[in-house]
């Protein structure tokens, strides 16, 4: 078959069919999007879907972080209190010093939320000063005091249950470095601030199972800690533009969103003619079911 003639046949059989079926597919075309200007236009008017969607989306964030942040300190209480439940301790009685007999293991930290007790290894012991010992007991006791583990738990609760603002972790991290910095001056106070900046860096590379108050914390908080108590640095809040900006506005939308049914007009409205004008001659007998009995839409 030519290539022309095989042109022809496809031509007439496209003509054929835009023929027969192109009316209707313009037409239903149209309907739907009548449909589509009415519903739009009444949305528009009463703003209803629209102002609900807004309320739900922020509300379930919320709900959905604050699940999340329960969650992920549920999991955070199961492992660390199975982590010091499996050291050997010296004994559990009502002594709120605990030794652990472990002399491969070089750490100071307090656990218990209800009841916080200070544990210390037999390792630590070994290799501190008399001094450094007296000031890392100072700096637990201080946690146990104020019982950090428990606000340790709730800061990281509050990060967990916000992950979607910038700035939570942040001022998490910042809350938690200033209870270290709280700590660490209760040490100093009765003794030298070399003592608790030495034991500081014995410890440093010895991790203790979150969410406990720990005598080094987090690696990267090592060197300020340091600095500061031996040239007197004090830590300066920071964040980036960036992250401020996208805080402070997710921050403000998420407000509005769960302040919608205090200022937002949530009534249904009246179908009136006066209401109807705006799309009468849009959709079909329109006109004709705004002039029926008072309903609501």
């Amino acid at each position: 078959m030519a290539p022309l003639s095989l042109l022809t046949i496809i031509f007439a059989m496209s003509f054929v069919w835009a023929a027969y079926a192109l009316p209707g597919i313009i037409h239903f075309t149209g309907s739907v999007t009548e449909a589509c200007q009415s519903l739009f236009i009444r949305c528009v008017e009463l703003l209803s879907i629209g102002k609900l969607f807004y309320f739900w989306s922020g509300a379930l964030l919320v709900l959905s972080g604050i699940a999340y942040g329960a969650a992920r300190a549920a999991v955070d209480i199961i492992k660390t209190n199975r982590a010091v439940g499996m050291l050997p301790v010296s004994s559990k009685g009502a002594s709120n010093l605990l030794i652990i007999r472990d002399d491969s293991v070089k750490t100071a930290f307090t656990h218990g939320l209800a009841r916080p007790r200070i544990y210390i290894s037999t390792g630590l012991v070994k290799c501190l000063s008399k001094e450094e010992l007296r000031a890392v007991f100072l700096h637990e006791l201080c946690h146990s005091r104020r019982r950090d583990p428990l606000k340790f738990l709730a800061i990281g609760f509050l990060r967990n249950a916000f992950f979607y603002i910038p700035a939570s972790a942040i001022l998490a991290s910042f809350s938690r470095l200033k209870s270290e910095h709280e700590a660490d001056d209760a040490a100093v106070r009765s003794g030298e601030a070399l003592d608790i900046a030495s034991a500081i860096l014995k410890v440093a590379r010895t991790s203790a199972p979150a969410p406990i108050a720990s005598l080094a914390g987090s690696q990267e908080q090592v060197t300020g800690r340091i600095r500061r108590l031996l040239e007197g640095r004090e830590p300066v809040f920071s964040i980036s533009l960036s992250k401020a900006f996208s805080s402070a506005a997710m921050a403000v939308a998420l407000i509005a969103s769960l302040s919608m049914p205090l200022y937002a007009d949530m009534r249904s409205h009246d179908c009136t003619m006066e209401r109807c004008e705006a799309h009468a001659d849009m959709v079909e007998d329109c006109r004709t079911h705004c002039d029926t009995a008072t309903h609501v839409h």
